[in-house]
């Protein structure tokens, strides 16, 4: 909150903005607006598209040029006069200039590529002191439309600092809503029979208006991704959902990256998959992707995600992905015994000893069995996938039927196995 008190404070005595003298003014003004933050409450996504439409009649504003680049999400809103202080804006920033320092078309070009670069929502320019309208050329409108990057102008009269406040009040409060509804959805998954944890902040979102829900579980790799790749998943991932127009919540969750979606995108689950799979990889991060079955109910979305952790489960071992509960056949009746144990026992009465074998004789015949089962019994294929000599493959498989003196020929034994 001290941050947010201090920026404001420091936009409010902006060279052009300045609207009051008495200092102590701007800090009353920055500190209602703290308490507007903590009292209000929003169910607007933050969407570019959703600020522009709400105060473009306020503060004059004209989009330029790419319109459709109005689907990205608001992070922050960044001022900033000079091409040698970009490297300070985060991902999905709102760039406010009034090119005092910029000064001319090749220079104001300079500055788009260099704020798209860093992945930035849009660029709002103050016109008609330092910029004039006509010193955003055709050259800068192509390139603008060519990454669908928002260009917006307003005019010298309209105050910096006004449009900032705003901007930041509705920043905090979409975030705080959207932490509030992320919270009350892990609880629903959770405690689904804790109404009391989850019924409210769900109960009054755009989620009930909508019929058919599913989860998406991503599993990277690497479990360790830098905070900002963790950052750009997250606006690339949602930046993307927002072009379906309907609810939906992307958001991580321990070492996974969790995605509720309902109505239309779950018709398109093959498409959202592969947008969202490229933008892991553009991050250098590849995944495992589990998909659950459709509910209709939201409080049927803990069973969903028990499927979806199962499938990217099973996706892992079997490096196959993405994978989807539906097809995962034997395993679905697996995943869906509650009582693990029942699974360990099963599990012992039949591989037990060929664990023991190995440990106490340091050989892997687990492992060449269940590349051999994989494999559908193919001695070749093993020899290729361990490459190892087809002889040395044969010789395993005799041990490991001396110790377990079962036919794998037989379709249903495999299955067990």
């Amino acid at each position: 909150m001290f941050l947010y008190i201090s920026l404001l404070y420091f936009v409010l005595l902006s060279e052009n903005n300045i609207k009051y003298n008495n200092n102590m003014q701007h800090v009353y003004i920055a500190v209602h607006a703290i308490e507007f933050v903590c009292k209000g409450d929003i169910k607007v996504p933050l969407l570019l598209k959703n600020f522009y439409n709400a105060t473009k009649n306020k503060y004059k504003l004209k989009l330029i040029c790419g319109e459709h680049g109005l689907c990205q999400e608001v992070s922050w809103v960044y001022y900033s006069e000079d091409l040698h202080t970009t490297n300070y804006i985060r991902n999905g920033n709102l760039v406010i200039t009034t090119g005092m320092i910029i000064n001319s078309e090749k220079n104001l070009k300079k500055f788009i590529c260099e704020i798209i670069h860093r992945n930035t929502a849009g660029l709002f320019i103050n016109i008609g002191h330092y910029l004039q309208e006509t010193d955003i050329n055709r050259d800068i409108i192509e390139y603008c439309n060519a990454h669908n990057y928002p260009l917006f102008v307003f005019p010298w009269e309209i105050h910096i600092a006004d449009i900032m406040q705003d901007y930041l009040n509705r920043i905090v409060l979409g975030q705080h809503y959207e932490e509030s509804l992320t919270k009350a959805f892990i609880n629903l998954i959770h405690r689904p029979d804790r109404e009391e944890l989850y019924k409210e902040e769900i109960g009054s979102s755009s989620f009930m208006q909508v019929k058919n829900y599913c989860i998406i579980c991503f599993s990277p790799h690497n479990k360790q991704i830098a905070p900002e790749s963790r950052e750009l998943i997250l606006l690339q991932g949602r930046n993307a959902m927002n072009t379906y127009n309907t609810p939906y919540l992307f958001f991580p969750y321990f070492y996974y990256y969790i995605l509720i979606i309902s109505d239309s995108m779950c018709k398109n689950i093959e498409n959202i998959v592969t947008i969202l799979e490229n933008i892991f990889l553009h991050e250098s991060q590849a995944c495992r992707i589990g998909i659950s079955n459709s509910v209709s109910k939201l409080t049927e979305l803990s069973e969903s995600y028990k499927q979806a952790i199962g499938a990217v489960t099973i996706a892992a071992v079997r490096q196959v992905s993405p994978l989807y509960f539906e097809k995962l056949g034997i395993y679905q009746l697996l995943l869906s015994i509650e009582d693990k144990r029942i699974l360990h026992q099963f599990s012992n009465i039949r591989l037990s000893i060929l664990a023991e074998y190995d440990r106490v004789h340091n050989t892997a015949l687990s492992a060449t069995l269940k590349i051999y089962l994989e494999n559908s019994c193919s001695l070749q294929s093993v020899a290729e996938q361990t490459f190892l000599h087809r002889n040395t493959i044969n010789y395993r498989m005799k041990q490991i039927r001396q110790l377990l003196p079962v036919d794998f020929s037989n379709a249903t034994t495999r299955m067990e196995y």
